[in-house]
């Protein structure tokens, strides 16, 4: 088979496609060209076997969003695509996604506000690759659309307690990774210091040996670790690695779900908090489902004013609910269910006792919850996602069922990142 050849040529960048990349036109058609910025002047390289796809060249002459990325690392780590653009541009566009999302599915003129976007260095989680090649053990990132790892030292995007240990976690890595071989490390900070998964191999290879487990135990002293598990699995804990949500203390288990920052995950329960409303928030007895809770991100705040019933696909989280309640003085009742959500949603009578319903589900959103919901007599529900497409198929649901979408709030918790999450209101006339 013939490769086509490269071709050099000028273009201008007529906006930004869902992944964060600008968008020309070729005569072959739309190209998608990372890190351009809508309206830069460009001189791209159309590459073999390419069929819609280019790369720049040169920028002849930079539009009007296009900044100095804040990283040294952007450009060839694959963590950040947005860099190169304004907060205020940046924030705009999130907002747009959301809003051609939603008129995709039919839904127009619906109020959707400004973006709400977190500060730097604000992210409490992240999953580094570990590699040992010649330079010894290297934390990093993959670059972009590539399993090469880019050594990270510094990061303007995570809590600096996370950066500051990355040496540390790298040197705790030596006896584990033969040269040549990677690794994956799980690292979150936590009120109580950092809590570490460390992933080498298949997990039912078992755990480290006594040898292995006795220098973990020495690094884990040395770097002043809160927990630290293998492959999910918790080999030591010097302190309960605690997360405040709401005004209660909770340990997730190891790889639970957590919001990505303490200040995402701030705005989105005061969202929440707004959309039920003081009604809700203050009526004797009345009832609240948290569905997907994951640790409880929206149970515990809810849960001085209403009896929350908190139900979560994974069985860890569930307990984690569980236990932090149980040790908590002053809360109204909170039941916790574990239920797989995606295969058996509750029904339309297990729905009828609640006077709001909160939805927080994965990337693939709530259908079958949706579908559920939109035929029941919950006159108020409030979705969180990170998803638009996701979100806007089960907001069709929702308004198909009779709920009116009052309003979208878009939070960028994840900075220079094409994902927005957001919060919205549905309620019956």
């Amino acid at each position: 088979m013939t490769q086509l050849p490269e071709e050099i040529i000028d273009a201008e960048v007529i906006g930004l496609g869902h992944s964060g990349d600008g968008v020309v036109e070729t005569d072959g058609g739309k190209r998608y060209v990372p890190y351009a910025a809508p309206g830069d002047r460009i001189q791209i390289i159309l590459q073999a076997g390419e069929k819609d796809r280019a790369a720049i060249v040169q920028i002849l002459k930079p539009g009007e969003a296009r900044v100095t990325p804040p990283c040294p690392h952007f450009g060839d780590c694959g963590g950040c695509a947005l860099q190169h653009l304004s907060d205020p541009f940046v924030a705009g566009w999130k907002r747009l996604q959301i809003m051609d999302a939603l008129s995709s599915r039919g839904l127009n003129d619906i109020d959707v506000r400004p973006t709400l976007t977190m500060p730097r260095a604000s992210r409490r989680r992240a999953a580094f690759t570990a590699e040992h090649g010649a330079n010894g053990i290297q934390l990093g990132f993959n670059a972009r659309m590539s399993n090469r790892m880019v050594p990270v030292t510094d990061c303007c995007v995570l809590d600096p307690h996370i950066v500051q240990a990355l040496p540390g976690l790298a040197e705790m890595l030596a006896p584990l990774l033969r040269h040549g071989q990677t690794g994956r490390l799980t690292v979150t900070w936590t009120r109580t210091g950092l809590d570490v998964d460390v992933q080498i191999g298949s997990a039912d290879k078992g755990e480290p040996n006594l040898r292995l487990r006795s220098l973990l135990a020495t690094s884990a002293d040395r770097i002043d670790l809160a927990r630290l598990s293998w492959n999910g699995v918790a080999l030591l804990e010097r302190r309960k690695p605690e997360i405040l949500m709401g005004s209660v203390t909770v340990c997730p288990p190891p790889g639970g779900f957590l919001q990505a920052s303490a200040d995402g995950e701030q705005a989105l329960t005061a969202l929440v908090l707004e959309a039920l409303g003081k009604k809700i928030l203050s009526t004797k007895g009345v009832r609240v489902l948290d569905l997907f809770a994951g640790c409880g991100t929206f149970t515990f705040p809810v849960a001085p004013h209403a009896r929350v019933h908190a139900v979560e696909g994974d069985k860890a989280m569930a307990a984690a609910i569980r236990q932090a309640a149980n040790q908590v003085q002053g809360l109204k009742q909170i039941e916790v269910s574990h239920r797989d959500l995606q295969r058996g949603p509750l029904s339309i009578e297990e729905l009828t006792p609640y006077a709001a319903v909160i939805f927080d589900p994965p990337k693939a959103g709530a259908r079958a919850q949706a579908t559920q919901l939109a035929a029941s007599t919950v006159r108020k529900v409030i979705a969180v996602s990170c998803a638009p497409a996701t979100f806007a198929r089960d907001a069709r649901a929702l308004a198909d069922g009779g709920f009116s979408l009052r309003w979208v709030a878009p939070v960028d918790q994840f900075r220079w990142s094409a994902e927005v999450e957001l919060v919205a209101l549905f309620e019956r006339p």
